[in-house]
């Protein structure tokens, strides 16, 4: 049987994986428009409502981070 704090664990790392990749597929669509600029990126999505996983909203570094955690999935 698996603890609680065990399952509670798995299911913040599974929420967060539902969560990047949502959020990549927006990057995508984004960056076929010509869309590139972080700071651009994270105005448009907060305009959207799109939740930022752990900050209030979205920033610059929040989308580098996310696109270097992308980077880093694809490249394993």
């Amino acid at each position: 049987m698996q603890g609680p704090i065990k399952a509670a664990r798995r299911l913040a790392r599974d929420l967060a994986e539902i969560h990047s990749v949502a959020a990549g597929a927006l990057l995508d669509q984004f960056r076929e428009v010509g869309i590139t600029d972080p700071a651009d990126i994270a105005r448009r999505l907060n305009r959207r409502g799109f939740p930022c996983l752990g900050r209030p909203h979205w920033t610059a570094g929040a989308v580098r981070a996310l696109e270097r955690r992308r980077a880093r999935g694809a490249a394993e």
